[in-house]
């Protein structure tokens, strides 16, 4: 890999031979020449490029060790010149004293540039100097200093999608195994949950197929949960562990645990998320004992149906590790192979190539490639646009294509420089890391690396331009596209890490070794407490310095003091050691004079004043400090482009901010009134806002022309403004209403949040030729406001018109709004909460509407008012795309006819309504063929849902609660044959009157069942409903399976009908998917378990992980066949006065609570398994006798609470 180590020169010191012909030269006078630099630039660069070129099929020594030396000469001129800047800097905010002592240290100071600028000339001379040497190396190779054409084309943006083909077998083949119902034997590797392998040589698309079938919606349908885990060559299984728990609960691992708490915190997570799919990515363990303690968690706890996937190179790897099947990528067939190809150079993969000529040199690169679909994806996406000369190039450079890292490495060659050392520098990020904040974790890491190049004259910014050349590696393939984020595969991780060796080093583990060159360096996951890596410290030319998930180093006092202390030419440090972690920042953080971005994701005790001193300093983010202060030399940081972190540390502490006029982001400002250096009027030069601005405490504004100094009108970048005045302030509304006018609102405005404003009525804002508007309330002249937020605006009587392309308006604790507009065509989204004198809504004919939630609102007649009783509009107003609505106690809303809630939308989706006391129907018609999730809640006079509601075949829920009037439906001729679509959640509770709604037996796919408060609902135990005969429900088949996964019943007679109907029970009726069952009886006449459903907890329950008996005050007992639940990890018995003794218990059980059984004297014969027991309350005293004095009996640990 010489040759790569070798290519990235010319790339580095390129840019800085640029930098230092643009800023040096001033500084120079006389000394060095604009031809010198010009002669450096356009002559002995290119020759440079050129020598590099041949170099590649060369290995020449002394070639290597000039490029060397170039290297490092090149680096320290641009440091020395960067001291410079910083000189400069510091004398541009300095404050001009004509005091006689502020003379002499100014005089003092002036010493400072004079060294600098020998130093700076000395560097430059020596730099051109080695550079000139290039010469000696021309002959050699016979070679002119011509421009390569392959790097003269331009990549373009666009960028295919991922794109799996030729896979459908291995596919379906897989997604079968994952979803299959059979029981699955338990091979060597001990594993209790099955595990499946995809293998493969690196490339051949293992992640990529993984991923699809990870999106299949087979897949999707039939898990509740899924993880994915990046895993490589380091298996760890307290990181897997912590990788595992942030898939489940997005980001909430604590770190710095012991691996026996995170295992404890998957199980507690694992019995939550019921049936789930860990894919493991990249596996490379070869230990079978490293594996078995990572799987520990998922074969205790883990409920049957599961399944891991995991993806690996080796077949060793599935041997050693035992996986239950193995799935062989081979090489595509030649078909498949081309339509991958075409996709990504010619973005159709069936679409035919018209150019002949084109269409035969893109046959011919295809012959030369590996056959791997990573190296189609990399070749074809740099083909992707260019010209047929730039193909031919491509094909005389064949060779190199042979192997899957040779056409890696030919793509990156074909990168501009400015994005090599981008794709470069990412070598510092960990195998698998999931880059979800592309600005956060590139950008600013690019931009403080002077990798950017915007010309002087350009409106472009920084973070636009590296977003620019973010989205070309992209569109080039070197990041791919996975769930919310991008990834870099595994070989083009490689391929970063070998251009970069010479410069960027990743520690990894307990590495102690650092190459004494390395100028990148990140420090990843490092576990030794007692020492950290004794190299830092020898990497005296240190530019970057990212520390994460290293408690040990950062939480070291004196390591980090010995930072600020030595790595004088940091451009970038980033701290994190972890949640807990604090330290000590000192005076010495000012002497990192040329530091560019900031990061501490960690407590600090305080902010010292020094870090007003790093002039260079464009990105601070710092997380918590524990004095909660902002230092007052902030304001001298006028390089800041962006401040943030925790809510104590904002932008608006910092006084007179308006001198920071580079800021593009400040989050919060919060506007003071005593004092200046906090006003409003410190917005006013910070024109390079973008994004969101958010000002608060507007009330502290005094009038109309204080608040015009913000001059909002000429932030053109803000497309996203927040405007808040404190809602406990007492004042006179009319105040705001001046402050609002005076404030005027940015031009390009896409959002506006309005938030505690206390003025009746909107302002006249100016039009943008500068004339009033026609209005006093005025919105129209925001063409571009797509999103508007009303809130806790007491009293606003109305609202101006609104603009056209609106799509979205929330108004919520508007207590005085009476009235809104006529609502624009182009509103998606209408959301009203708490508006009690709200009395009319205007939607236009033929609204594009799609969710409309009202909440607490008063009448609302006109959404309703031209509807007829079949669900038709009599003039011609419908809702043909509203796919959710939501009304939740708005008494007003009627209707007057027999259907109060008569509603046409064949695409509606979602319906709830809630506390609705004038709904008696919800006869919602015939024709909601796409309805899903329907919730009806405390209507107390409604009557009826009718049969198209409860037989929709669209409907996945459906909950019912608090209808106390509620009664029988009718039922219509062939209800019993109705097959139960796809109804999976089915909530019934509070329903006293309701005798029968539907016959469950229809009900094929629920999976969690809610029966209660409904004591009349009898007819739900037999097959058919006002009279129907049982022998019409479906027969299983003998290998039937229910979907089942969670019962709740508060009626023991429920008991076999929910979980085992009549006519299934004589066919082999597995229930393999339960997991939970919830019993409460409240009755108090002595109910003990019948022969059936003593049967049922005998033979049909064995899945049962989570069992809970709960308020059964007439139960004597518990059921007898209690141990053959052998998957059973969890039991709870709570409020059973009458129960006196527990029978034998599973051998799988590990927790059991008892609560409010006093009865209960002694649990004898407890299982060996059991790892603790909770008594809660009134426990019998010989219990308490018996283990009280025990806390650790045989292991179990015994908690007490009274």
């Amino acid at each position: 890999m010489e040759k790569i180590a070798l290519s990235l020169v010319g790339p580095i010191v390129s840019p800085i031979f640029s930098k230092l012909q643009n800023a040096a030269l001033p500084y120079f006078g006389g000394d060095i020449t604009e031809e010198e630099l010009q002669q450096l630039q356009n002559t002995i660069l290119p020759k440079i490029r050129a020598v590099l070129l041949v170099a590649e099929a060369k290995n020449v020594a002394v070639l290597q060790r000039w490029l060397v030396t170039l290297k490092e000469a090149a680096y320290e001129a641009e440091d020395v010149l960067d001291m410079y800047e910083y000189q400069r800097l510091k004398d541009q905010v300095r404050s001009v004293s004509t005091s006689i002592k502020k003379l002499k240290e100014k005089a003092k100071a002036a010493a400072a540039p004079f060294t600098l600028k020998t130093e700076l000339k000395n560097t430059m001379e020596k730099l051109i100097k080695i550079a000139a040497g290039i010469d000696q190396f021309t002959p050699i190779f016979s070679i002119l200093p011509n421009q390569d054409p392959m790097n003269q084309q331009q990549p373009s943006v666009s960028s295919p999608t991922t794109l799996v083909i030729g896979r459908d077998h291995e596919r379906d083949s897989i997604v079968n195994m994952l979803i299959s119902a059979a029981k699955e034997p338990t091979t060597s590797s001990g594993s209790r949950i099955p595990v499946l392998a995809i293998y493969g040589i690196g490339g051949v698309g293992k992640t990529t197929l993984a991923q699809s079938i990870s999106k299949d919606p087979r897949v999707e349908k039939h898990f509740d949960t899924k993880m994915w885990v990046h895993v490589s060559r380091k298996f760890d299984a307290r990181e897997i562990t912590e990788e595992i728990i942030d898939s489940i609960t997005e980001g909430e691992c604590p770190r710095g645990k012991s691996l026996d708490f995170l295992q404890t915190k998957l199980k507690k997570l694992l019995l939550e998320s019921k049936k789930f799919l860990l894919v493991l990515d990249d596996v490379w363990c070869l230990d079978k004992e490293r594996w078995d303690q990572m799987l520990i968690p998922f074969n205790e706890v883990g409920e049957t149906g599961s399944r891991i996937l995991i993806t690996c190179r080796a077949e060793e790897v599935t041997s050693k590790l035992g996986v239950h099947h193995s799935f062989p990528l081979a090489e595509l067939e030649d078909d498949d192979y081309w339509s991958i190809f075409k996709h990504y150079s010619f973005g159709d993969a069936k679409k035919a190539i018209t150019d002949p000529q084109l269409s035969e040199l893109a046959s011919e690169i295809v012959k030369k490639l590996s056959k791997s679909p990573l190296a189609a994806r990399m070749v074809g996406s740099s083909l992707r646009g260019k010209e047929v000369g730039y193909w031919k190039q491509t094909l005389q450079r064949g060779d190199m294509l042979k192997d899957t890292l040779g056409a890696l490495y030919w793509s990156f060659e074909l990168l501009p420089p400015c994005l090599q050392r981008c794709f470069a520098i990412c070598s510092l990020y960990p195998k698998g890391y999931l880059f979800v904040n592309i600005e956060e974790e590139l950008v600013r890491l690019w931009i403080a690396q002077d990798f950017i190049e915007v010309p002087s004259n350009s409106t472009v910014t920084l973070e636009d331009e590296a977003m620019h050349y973010f989205n070309e590696l992209l569109s080039n393939s070197f990041f791919q596209r996975k769930f919310s984020g991008c990834e870099m595969h595994d070989l083009l991780h490689d391929l970063a890490e070998n251009v970069s060796k010479d410069y960027c080093f990743r520690v990894e583990d307990d590495c102690q070794h650092i190459p004494a060159n390395v100028m990148h360096l990140s420090v990843v996951g490092y576990k030794n407490r007692s020492s950290h890596p004794s190299d830092i410290f020898k990497l005296v030319n240190l530019r970057t310095l990212i520390i994460v998930d290293s408690w040990s180093i950062v939480h070291d006092g004196r390591f980090v003091q010995q930072v600020f202390m030595k790595f004088k030419k940091l451009r970038m440090l980033h701290l994190d050691g972890g949640r807990g972690t604090v330290i000590k920042l000192d005076k010495s953080v000012g002497g990192l004079k040329l530091l560019r971005y900031l990061q501490i994701e960690v407590a600090v005790e305080e902010l010292p004043e020094s870090l007003g001193k790093l002039y260079h300093l464009q990105f601070l983010v710092i997380h918590r400090s524990i004095k909660n202060e902002v230092p007052q030399e902030l304001n001298k940081l006028i390089n800041l482009r962006y401040m943030g972190g925790g809510n104590e540390i904002t932008a608006s502490k910092i006084p007179y901010l308006g001198k920071l006029t580079s800021l593009q982001g400040i989050g919060r400002y919060e506007v003071s009134r005593k004092e200046k250096q906090f006003g409003i009027g410190q917005l006013k030069n910070l024109q390079q806002l973008r994004g969101t601005l958010s000002i608060c405490n507007l009330e502290n504004v005094k009038d109309k022309a204080e608040a015009s100094e913000a001059l909002l009108r000429e932030k053109k970048h803000v497309d996203r403004l927040e405007l808040e005045w404190k809602r406990s302030s007492r004042r006179d509304g009319r105040m705001d209403e001046e402050v609002l006018q005076g404030l005027q609102l940015p031009p390009n405005l896409g959002a506006l949040v309005l938030d505690g404003y206390k003025g009746v009525r909107l302002p006249k804002w100016t039009r943008e030729d500068g004339s009033l508007s026609s209005s006093d309330l005025h919105f129209i002249d925001l063409k571009r406001l797509h999103s508007l937020e009303i809130v806790d605006c007491d009293n606003l009587q109305q609202i101006p018109s609104l603009p056209r392309m609106l799509g979205r308006l929330f108004i919520r604790d508007c207590e005085n709004l009476s009235e809104l507009p006529l609502l624009p065509l182009g509103l998606r989204v209408l959301k009203m909460h708490d508006c009690p004198k709200l009395v009319q809504l205007q939607l236009p004919v033929s609204s594009r509407i799609e969710d409309v939630d009202l909440e607490d609102c008063g009448g609302v007649e006109a959404m309703f008012s031209n509807m007829s009783e079949n669900g038709s509009s009599s003039q011609g107003v419908g809702f043909v795309v509203l796919r959710r609505l939501r009304i939740v106690r708005c008494s007003s809303i009627h209707h007057g006819g027999e259907n109060d809630m008569s509603l046409m939308s064949t695409s509606l989706t979602h319906l709830e309504l809630t506390e609705l006391p004038w709904l008696t129907s919800a006869l919602l018609g015939p024709n909601l063929t796409a309805l899903e999730d329907v919730r009806i809640e405390g209507c107390e006079n409604l009557r009826s849902i009718g049969n198209s509601l409860v037989y929709s075949s669209s409907l996945k829920s459906l909950v019912i609660t608090d209808c106390p009037r509620l009664t029988v439906q009718q039922q219509q001729q062939g209800d019993d044959h109705w097959g139960g679509g796809v109804m999976e959640r089915l909530n019934v509770e509070g329903c006293p009157e309701l005798t029968w709604l539907w016959n469950l037996n229809c009900f094929t796919s629920v999976r969690d069942l809610r029966v209660k408060g409904c004591p009349k609902l009898t007819l739900i135990k037999s097959g058919g409903g006002g009279g129907g005969d049982d022998s019409l429900s479906p027969m299983p088949s003998s290998s039937s399976s229910s979907p089942l996964e969670s019962v709740t019943i508060d009626d023991l007679s429920l008991l076999t009908a929910a979980l085992l109907p009549p006519r299934w029970r004589e066919s082999i009726y597995r229930l393999n998917s339960l997991w939970s069952l919830i019993i409460e009886d409240s009755t108090k006449d002595d109910k003990p378990f019948s022969a059936e459903q003593e049967e049922l907890f005998q033979h049909h329950l064995t899945s049962l992980t989570v069992l809970q008996f709960r308020s059964c005050k007439g139960l004597p007992s518990l059921p007898a066949n209690l141990e053959n639940l052998s998957s059973m990890r969890e039991l709870e018995i709570c409020g059973c006065p009458k129960i006196e003794s527990l029978p034998n218990l599973p051998a799988s059980l590990r927790e059991l609570y008892i609560f409010y059984c006093p009865k209960i004297e002694s649990l004898p014969n407890l299982p060996a398994s059991l790892e603790y027991v909770h008594i809660i309350g009134g426990c019998h005293p010989r219990l308490k006798e018996e283990y009280g004095n025990d806390n650790s009996l045989r292991g179990i640990k015994f908690i007490w609470e009274e």
